[in-house]
């Protein structure tokens, strides 16, 4: 039997390593996959796994720019 599944939405998880003054990014697609009985559950897939140091953020415009460009680039909500 084929799983029917839903795409939700992208999200965008955020580690703040301050003491390596580094953040890393984690883009995941979020999906409704139908089970057994045609129940369904959340299933998250990976799709950037991305670490920045601090100033490579500055470099790139700022953290306001750089979230700007995930949201723009996976289509997230604000």
């Amino acid at each position: 039997m084929k799983k029917n599944e839903i795409f939700i939405k992208n999200t965008l998880d955020v580690e703040v390593d301050a003491l390596k003054a580094r953040n890393r990014y984690k883009v995941k697609a979020m999906y409704d996959i139908e089970q057994e009985g045609g129940y369904y559950k959340i299933e998250h897939r990976l799709i950037e796994d991305l670490t920045l140091t601090w100033d490579e953020i500055e470099e790139m415009g700022g953290i306001a720019e750089v979230n700007r460009e995930f949201r723009e680039c996976y289509g997230l909500e604000k």
